[in-house]
């Protein structure tokens, strides 16, 4: 085999390998929590060595980094911002969004409750805060437009994005007393939020 194909190789099998192992991650972290999620156990289930994974990631704190990272770049690469239609953006917003945590799984819980806590590791994930300031900016523009009315970023912005996380943090409680499968409904929840916020333009486009 010559030195080119084997590389070829070599570099088709490492982002397999890496999503494997950030897949594992939030898996181990949904069924075990912060503590509990090590990165031997982590390496089991992504069928690894542990040494592949501190090469990789160097720590525990940057894997899980990178695993939450990883997902709310796809809500932002997916959600694309301002396009003059609020509510088709705001319906796109809340399926990817949605469509992220349900495939985090128990994960979220933790990232919600857990992660989000621990000082160090929130200080190095910036993906909340990089979403959150894509959705204040297109609020704000269509504030600037008169088709919302005028409201702080700071409450604005959790008032469409804490409702869907609400689910996921009271699941196990849900589950607890025999609730059932919580359900959301986007179309409602969109249209409660644009139509308790209308500007001077009146009803959104």
């Amino acid at each position: 085999m010559s030195p080119t194909t084997g590389s070829s190789a070599t570099d088709a099998e490492a982002p397999s390998t890496t999503e494997a192992i950030l897949d594992a991650t939030l898996q181990v972290l949904g069924e075990r929590g912060l503590k509990g999620a090590t990165t031997r156990l982590i390496a089991q289930r992504a069928d690894v060595n542990e040494v592949t994974l501190f090469r990789k990631f160097g720590t525990k704190k940057k894997l899980i980094q990178v695993a939450i990272e990883q997902k709310f770049a796809t809500v932002r690469r997916t959600f694309g911002g301002y396009t003059g239609d609020i509510e088709a953006d705001l319906l796109r917003l809340a399926d990817t969004y949605l469509a992220v945590l349900d495939g985090v799984g128990p994960a979220a819980r933790v990232i919600l409750t857990e992660v989000l806590y621990d000082p160090e590791l929130a200080r190095s994930i910036r993906g909340p805060e990089q979403l959150f300031a894509a959705v204040s900016q297109m609020l704000t523009r269509y504030q600037e437009e008169g088709v919302l009315r005028d409201e702080p970023p700071l409450s604005l912005v959790p008032a469409f994005i804490g409702p869907m996380l609400m689910p996921y943090v009271v699941k196990a409680i849900a589950d607890s007393i025999g609730l059932g499968p919580l359900q959301f409904d986007v179309h409602a929840h969109v249209s409660g939020f644009l139509y308790g916020r209308i500007g001077t333009r009146g009803e959104p486009r």
